[in-house]
């Protein structure tokens, strides 16, 4: 081998590398096909605001600054709500908050919010991208800074119900992986709001109406680490029983244990297609057929009335 063959050998593995560490190949990124199915328009939010706008809670002093990567926010300390509203005259009143995955140190709302927004809009659903925080600093308690973001964004959406046409008893959750790792957390850990605080969004309950978990991430925490309970939400869990990151058996120890507690759920699985095999638009088989599932679920517990 020449030293030009071998210099662009070495150059190929790096970016190769590169690639793989970020969640996308080499061919993905000069390409641009890694992200989004074929015909995908960027949909432009209806708003993007703040979710702490008096100051982020327990924000750790020196953290990294944010980061864009191949459409993945990474560093996240300053949380936001993209909103996406659908046409008036389509509305349905439901709504539904969408934490992207990424293992708590990445945004993939490319994939998870970005990629569903027409669909759902079309459905008359408001989708609410939860940019949360992740892994900025290694001070930060990652898991309790995405729940309490997760509690306050229900609260915000539940807050500004009648301005951006949704009903107040019809606001869901849905995560992918360790967005639905935060998920889980949230469907135990909720409170009715407090009527004496200062913040008037705090006074609104934070509790989803109803919860969607897409092949749900256990973080090393087993079950009973959840305190799920009688009063939680509905749920909806989609899961491959290939999934080697997010275990088939515990999405299905998840319904068994809701089931137990009498709570409505819906568990959707499926045979191949590992922890890839609900990403909308971007995958074949019955993976991709998740919306269908989970809008009939919906309107059969009354929280969507799109399809009448």
């Amino acid at each position: 081998m020449n030293r030009f063959s071998f210099r662009w050998a070495v150059w190929i593995q790096i970016v190769s590398v590169a690639g793989l560490s970020l969640g996308f190949s080499a061919l993905d990124a000069a390409q641009g096909t890694g992200n989004h199915p074929a015909g995908f328009v960027k949909p432009e939010p209806t708003a993007i605001i703040p979710l702490w706008p008096q100051g982020v809670p327990n924000l750790v002093a020196g953290g990294k600054a944010e980061t864009f990567l191949n459409e993945r926010y990474g560093n996240v300390s300053v949380p936001q709500l993209h909103v996406y509203l659908p046409p008036p005259d389509k509305a349905s009143g439901t709504a539904l908050i969408v934490c992207a995955g990424g293992g708590y140190g990445h945004l993939a709302m490319c994939l998870h919010v970005e990629n569903v927004v027409q669909l759902l809009n079309d459905r008359g659903i408001a989708v609410i991208g939860l940019k949360y925080r992740t892994r900025y600093s290694d001070r930060n308690d990652v898991v309790a800074d995405a729940l309490a973001d997760g509690q306050r964004a229900v609260r915000i959406v539940r807050s500004r119900a009648a301005e951006w046409g949704v009903s107040g008893d019809r606001i869901g959750v849905q995560g992918y992986s360790a967005g639905g790792n935060l998920c889980l957390n949230l469907a135990g850990r909720f409170d009715a709001g407090d009527p004496q605080a200062a913040d008037p969004v705090q006074r609104f309950s934070c509790r989803p109406d109803f919860c969607v978990l897409m092949c749900p991430w256990p973080n090393k925490q087993p079950l009973d680490a959840f305190p799920l309970r009688e009063d939680s939400p509905p749920t909806f869990i989609a899961s491959a029983r290939d999934d080697k990151t997010a275990p088939f058996s515990f999405a299905q120890g998840i319904d068994d244990k809701l089931k137990g507690l009498g709570v409505k759920t819906q568990l959707f699985a499926v045979d191949s297609g590992g922890h890839s095999a609900f990403h909308y638009g971007m995958v074949d088989g019955l993976g991709g057929q998740w919306p269908e599932a989970l809008l009939g679920w919906l309107d059969e517990i009354e929280m969507w009335h799109g399809g009448r």
